[in-house]
């Protein structure tokens, strides 16, 4: 199984990032090999393809610390869930998640994208998902 999580440093022992979108690193963690891929959070931009492009190589859960509407309308699909760890380690959430510890979230923690109000109205989204 393929975990994608949110983070703020390259391994396991960093914090899980309190904005999903806004991670520095996006690490996926294979259970069955216990290995780490790693993938630089290049674009920090409101179009969500990185963490698009990497729940198609068939990440099945997601955990995030935060997560505004747009990224999770990205990685809440029939195939991954998201799932909620604040304030941890990404190994201790993944511990947690494969206890069964972790809540399932059916909708996002942040009622919009952060940093929406940062772009003094210059914002400009295509609503035609």
């Amino acid at each position: 199984m393929l975990i994608l999580i949110g983070s703020d440093g390259k391994d396991l022992s960093s914090k899980v990032s309190m904005r999903f979108g806004h991670s520095n690193y996006f690490l996926i963690y294979n259970t069955e090999t216990n290995s780490v891929e790693v993938y630089e959070n290049s674009g920090h931009n409101e179009k969500h393809e990185n963490s698009k492009s990497l729940i198609e190589k068939g990440v099945e859960a997601v955990i995030v610390g935060n997560i505004g509407p747009h990224a999770f309308e990205t990685v809440n699909t029939p195939q991954s869930k998201v799932y909620l760890a604040r304030k941890m380690s990404v190994n201790d959430a993944i511990e947690k998640f494969l206890k069964g510890e972790l809540q399932q979230l059916t909708e996002p923690t942040a009622k919009k994208s952060i940093g929406h109000s940062r772009h003094n109205g210059h914002h400009h989204h295509s609503h035609n998902d």
